[in-house]
């Protein structure tokens, strides 16, 4: 029997479809509230679990596509709640949240209003606390997960975020959006077949390796594997890899590593040294590696950030059932914190 976790890890590249479609009414207003962008001093995020990953992803990714116009920082939601954080004068923050219900998250913008920081919301409930409390929200009311973990709610905000950023300055968005529906499909059917092959669920340490945006990627996969299959898991900046946690390398890890455009061949002499420790590697990359086990994806540019999260998510489910265990209602956790 499928699982709701594992159907709607499936169902990531409709929803982007759906997106798509639905991007002009989605996004008008959060849209037109940053068109002058550069009239704020900051554009942060902040947000709890996955979605602070989420959060960090986004802030990579419009730190990079701004080329330094605009200043982007990533909070949990408990750091801006509890006044651990302060901001700027002129700033923007921009909560996150499946549920628009996540307490801390609430309080954090509640906080940043408090201080006269302008604020919004991206969600998938649009009647959400959070959806009415931000001056601007954009919301996904068609992602609707029965499952306790987050996998499609992840990538549809992800994606909707990465466009509004895009968008922003003026990169052609056009053959992105319709790339990226295709490009999860295919990902979905080439990483079945990989793991097939490799068969994930064998092994009892996962590494995920990456940079900035899929550094992101790679913690949103430690907390799939973690939450579902109870197994442990770590995600480090690539080559740091090899300053302590290499460590830990034997013939039950698996390291994934999401290579990047610009040190690609650096990590692929990681992936040889993890291999030569004994550990197994499978890396995602633009083009072939001389890793027999890849994912090849037509982006290595940060872009993809969020799509190379959906092999992560399937790992851990894969793990999950070899153990007996359900994903769909991981232990100790619920859909929405509150306190």
């Amino acid at each position: 029997m499928t699982t709701k976790t594992e159907r709607e890890i499936s169902e990531q590249p409709e929803k982007f479809e759906k997106i798509v479609e639905q991007y002009e009414v989605i996004s008008s207003d959060l849209l037109s509230f940053l068109k002058d962008i550069e009239k704020f001093s900051e554009i942060d995020f902040v947000g709890c679990g996955s979605s602070y990953y989420l959060s960090m992803g986004l802030s990579f990714h419009l730190n990079r596509v701004s080329k330094g116009k605009v200043i982007s920082k990533y909070f949990s939601g408990s750091e801006v709640a509890f006044g651990l954080r302060n901001f700027q004068k002129n700033s923007v923050l921009i909560g996150i949240s499946r549920s628009g219900e996540s307490s801390e998250t609430i309080l954090a913008l509640r906080r940043a209003k408090e201080n006269g920081v302008k604020t919004c919301a991206i969600t998938c409930n649009s009647k959400s606390e959070l959806a009415n409390i931000a001056d601007i929200s954009a919301n996904l009311d068609l992602v609707n997960e029965e499952s306790v973990v987050m996998t499609q709610s992840f990538t549809s905000m992800a994606f909707l975020g990465t466009l509004i950023i895009r968008n922003i300055f003026d990169l052609d968005l056009k053959d992105y959006m319709k790339s990226v529906p295709d490009i999860s499909s295919k990902i979905l059917e080439n990483s079945k077949n990989l793991f097939d092959k490799v068969k994930p669920e064998n092994y009892e340490h996962f590494v995920f390796l990456g940079y900035d945006e899929y550094f992101a990627s790679s913690m949103e996969g430690v907390i799939k594997v973690s939450e579902t299959s109870l197994t442990p898991a770590e995600a480090y900046q690539t080559l740091e890899y090899r300053h302590g946690p290499k460590s830990k390398v034997n013939d039950k890890t698996l390291a994934v590593i999401l290579a990047n455009d610009f040190i690609e061949s650096e990590e692929e002499k990681m992936a040889k040294e993890i291999e030569q420790l004994g550990g197994s590697v499978i890396v995602m990359s633009k083009e072939n590696t001389i890793i027999k086990n890849r994912l090849v994806l037509p982006f290595g540019d940060f872009s993809d950030w969020f799509v190379r999260v959906i092999p992560l998510q399937i790992i851990g489910v894969r793990k999950s059932l070899k153990k007996g265990l359900m994903p769909d209602a991981p232990k100790n956790l619920t859909k929405v914190v509150r306190f």
